[in-house]
């Protein structure tokens, strides 16, 4: 016997907009003609030509609304061969992208994990999607302390799912727009959430492939990786979920698309990463990191050095500052206007100053600062 809900405070919770995206996308058909602004009628035709009809309330308030929605349930509950258990929470998934991250380790196959564990198991999983929205913004080797707007939107709208069976899994829900069909236009493009979704997706596949091609063969330029969104905190992110503390795991990443957008391609593929693979995919985030060109990076410490020919308008500054918690060298060229005051004076009183440009390392620990601007030497309070 298959089970039926009859909380009516799940079935009031049903969104009319989901529940008629789900019907559509299992092929039922909206009856323009025989609906009202109250509700719509949608049409489902079995195969012998007999049809049946649901009746969708538009307002939750509306008195047969619970009635209503708990008879399209029993009637989609037959059609399907399912129970209404799996339909609701189909119906409460159309517009939503799930991800699921699940912990493999002979300690989670009962389903819980050590509390301090599970909070970082978490925190690695906020890292991914956010390395996955910055490069779904603009593919980079690596992402600075400045994140994209729309990257940090998209996490204050992704929401913590519920656990699932199997292990520990770990589930995060991406709301996607439906895809709208109007006379005259196609809805072709992705949304910036399926996006971010594809691009982790996509990213981790390639990912798993590169670790697992570096043990033998050259890994491509940064470059490429990047491209195919690739980072040094994606990969950072995934070698910590490894290996996290002394307690090393497996873990698997699945994705399920929203039935009201439908996504192309391989997209129930899960890919595995071992915990062998940790050290490598950390080694291949070093690489990304130290090679990356880091823009808008702000550079705070002392001038070391200052020279400029007799007749050149502009200098070389050498600065001591702190890079990823160490002190490094790094030289910039830097205009006359600022060469004579600012640095001069910070140089000649050892004050610190502060600036800015795109970072690039040339070699060993030295760095240059690109388009160096910004000159200023902070106040001492």
């Amino acid at each position: 016997m298959r089970a039926i809900i009859t909380d009516q405070s799940a079935i009031e919770a049903i969104s009319p907009i989901d529940l008629a995206s789900y019907l559509r996308s299992r092929g039922w058909r909206r009856d323009c003609e025989t609906e009202s602004d109250l509700a719509q009628t949608w049409i489902w035709e079995f195969g012998n030509g007999e049809q049946v009809d649901a009746i969708i309330p538009q307002d939750r308030l509306l008195r047969d609304f619970r009635r209503r929605v708990a008879e399209t349930l029993q009637t989609l509950a037959v059609i399907e061969h399912r129970s209404q258990l799996e339909i609701f929470s189909d119906i409460q998934q159309v517009s939503t992208d799930v991800i699921r991250w699940r912990w493999i380790q002979d300690s989670a196959d009962d389903g819980t994990v050590p509390l301090e564990q599970g909070q970082q198991f978490i925190s690695q999983i906020r890292s991914q999607l956010l390395a996955a929205a910055c490069s779904a913004v603009h593919p980079q080797q690596f992402f600075a302390s400045r994140k994209p707007p729309q990257a940090t939107e998209y996490l204050r709208q992704a929401r913590l799912g519920q656990s699932e069976r199997g292990s520990y899994v770990v589930t995060v829900h991406s709301p996607v727009p439906p895809m709208i069909n109007m006379e005259g236009f196609q809805d072709e493009s992705d949304p910036f959430e399926r996006r971010v979704t594809l691009t982790l997706q996509n990213a981790l596949q390639a990912l798993r492939v590169v670790a697992s091609d570096a043990v033998t063969s050259d890994i491509r330029s940064t470059e490429k990786l990047s491209e195919r969104g690739i980072s040094a905190n994606l990969c950072e992110s995934v070698a910590a979920m490894l290996g996290m503390e002394k307690s090393r795991r497996d873990v698997e990443v699945g994705f399920s698309f929203a039935t009201s957008r439908p996504a192309s391609g391989n997209t129930s593929q899960v890919t595995r990463f071992s915990t062998e693979f940790a050290p490598i995919i950390g080694e291949i985030g070093k690489a990304l990191r130290e090679s990356a060109t880091r823009e808008d990076f702000e550079l705070i410490g002392f001038v070391t050095d200052l020279s400029r020919g007799p007749h050149q308008s502009k200098g070389i500054a050498v600065v001591q500052g702190p890079i990823d918690e160490n002190f490094r060298r790094v030289e910039m060229e830097v205009g006359t206007s600022d060469y004579d005051t600012v640095l001069t004076i910070a140089h000649r009183d050892r004050l610190m100053i502060r600036c800015e440009g795109e970072l690039q390392k040339v070699k060993g620990k030295s760095y240059r600062l690109l388009n160096a601007r910004g000159f200023e030497i902070p106040s001492s309070d």
